[in-house]
């Protein structure tokens, strides 16, 4: 794990979060959802570092969740593959953003 976005990451956390904090995630592809509390964040620290959304920040991102967020061992590897694919949505929704600036 890249070691600034760690801690760029723990700098900027406290303890809780509101729910404007909270994203519902799909993380098994079952329907059901997962609140995980400062993604929104995370995926900012990771864009501001110019992080690409593909397998090579995955576990990243789960020791990013997992910070702050309970992320079952056995299930790192679903939790990584979910977060990549929300990541990636993240940064075409910035993209398209920047686009019509």
């Amino acid at each position: 794990m890249s070691e600034r976005g760690l801690e760029m990451w723990r700098k900027s956390q406290c303890c809780g979060g509101t729910p404007e904090q909270v994203v519902q995630v799909d993380i098994y592809g079952d329907g059901r959802v997962i609140g995980l509390v400062g993604l929104t964040t995370i995926f900012e620290q990771l864009h501001a570092l110019g992080r690409a959304p593909d397998a090579s920040v995955q576990d990243e991102l789960v020791k990013m969740v997992a910070a702050k967020n309970y992320v079952p061992v056995k299930d790192e590897p679903i939790y990584g593959a979910a977060l990549v694919r929300e990541y990636a949505n993240f940064c075409a929704r910035k993209k398209k953003q920047e686009q019509k600036v």
